[in-house]
């Protein structure tokens, strides 16, 4: 990966920008679901190309990364950087398409995943081909 991956430079993150390494993720995040089915997951996403003071996330925009945090005694598997760290799948030049190896993980209704403004995420991973379930909550709603 490129030196801005560096994981000396950013201890806490676990990123995922091949196939293989979103194998391992989804092999972590899969055995979860099967022994801490309690679990919940905070996800959000970020997006490029889309001008909202113009238009809305329903056929616009490109999500470029997925974050998760599946809390503090949560390991990933990668890298050997053990429980706690934040997920994040890239999906952004040499990582485009990397974020569909998890639309199986993201369509699954019996994992709960909360969200910062769910109508927008959902909206924006649609147009990826990606039908979120799973819904667990929204932060942004419950701020309110």
């Amino acid at each position: 990966p490129p030196e801005v991956y560096n994981k000396e430079e950013y201890p806490n993150v676990t990123i995922v920008r091949t196939k293989e390494q979103a194998r391992i993720v989804l092999e972590a995040l899969k055995k979860s679901k099967l022994t801490e089915p309690e679990r919940i997951h905070a996800c959000d996403t970020e997006v490029m190309d889309i001008d909202l003071k113009n238009v809305g996330p329903v056929g616009n925009g490109y999500v470029t990364c997925l974050s998760v945090y599946s809390g503090p005694d949560f390991d990933y598997g990668l890298n050997d950087q053990g429980p706690g760290t934040m997920l994040w799948v890239d999906n952004l030049d040499d990582a485009c398409g990397i974020l569909e190896e998890f639309k199986e993980w993201l369509e699954d209704e019996t994992v709960m995943k909360v969200w910062h403004n769910y109508g927008f995420d959902r909206h924006v991973l649609w147009n990826e081909g990606i039908d979120v379930l799973g819904f667990g909550g929204d932060t942004m709603h419950m701020a309110r």
